[in-house]
């Protein structure tokens, strides 16, 4: 409202193209007419716009954006109900904060051209860019970019499809946890092994080359050491050699 006061009598529709984000609030807010708004209406509009005065702040916005004021309605309080909640997360990597994302998502698939839909689509944004940096952490050394955070995040809580690299991202998350286990079981060496057949079925993948290096490089600890015999006991100190394996699962044998 003291937006609206401070535009001069007659300043026509254009006058009112800076203030879309405040009309745009006060359609979500859903809220009783008040008299005054259609008071300053006609006064900023009524001698450019005559009859075509909008005397409401839904056929004001509506005339500003260019949408039909029966949209704008029934798309901003979901909209900004939406966006409250992606600018409230605490957390990132939590099967509610990707809920959210998801819900805001869908909404900028849906939405109208709105200075709202552009700022949900910032916060979207950042968001999945702090939850690709906590996938990236995860997985390292296979990064996740922001574009497949909210995919690979859904499929590690069990809500969505397997992104594409899907086992090499769970033998890179898997690989930390076998690393505390070193040396490996039998069984342990199986499994470890098992996973490294599936991600190597995705050699085409980014991160599946990193991946082959951090085995390298932890594979020393990985596998249970075999006995020398006495001749070489003398070179137990010296370090071993890796092979040059060109898979993963090579480098386990």
């Amino acid at each position: 409202m003291q937006a609206l006061r401070a535009l001069p009598r007659g300043a026509g529709p254009g006058a009112l193209r800076g203030l879309t984000p405040l009309l745009e609030a006060a359609v979500a807010e859903d809220a009783d007419v008040d008299l005054r708004f259609r008071d300053e209406l006609i006064r900023v509009l009524g001698p450019v716009m005559g009859e075509d005065t909008p005397v409401t702040v839904e056929d004001a916005a509506a005339c500003v954006i260019g949408v039909e004021a029966k949209v704008l309605v029934a798309t901003l309080p979901a909209l900004r109900a939406v966006l409250a909640e992606v600018q409230g997360l605490k957390a990132s990597l939590t099967r509610e904060a990707v809920l959210v994302l998801s819900q805001a998502d869908a909404c900028l698939q849906e939405s109208p051209k709105l200075t709202t839909r552009e700022e949900l689509q910032r916060a979207l944004e950042a968001g999945c860019g702090r939850l690709a940096a906590e996938l990236s952490r995860l997985h390292a050394p296979v990064p996740v970019s922001v574009g497949e955070a909210l995919g690979v995040a859904r499929a590690l809580f069990g809500d969505g499809p397997p992104p594409r690299g899907a086992a090499v991202l769970e033998l890179a998350r898997g690989l930390d946890d076998f690393c505390r286990r070193a040396p490996l079981s039998t069984p342990d060496l199986e499994a470890l092994r098992e996973l490294a057949r599936r991600a190597d079925t995705e050699r085409e993948t980014p991160g599946w080359p990193l991946l082959l290096e951090r085995l390298r490089t932890v594979r020393p600890r990985l596998l249970p050491q075999k006995p020398l015999p006495p001749l070489y006991r003398s070179l137990a100190g010296a370090p071993a050699r890796v092979p040059l394996a060109g898979t993963l699962e090579a480098l386990l044998r």
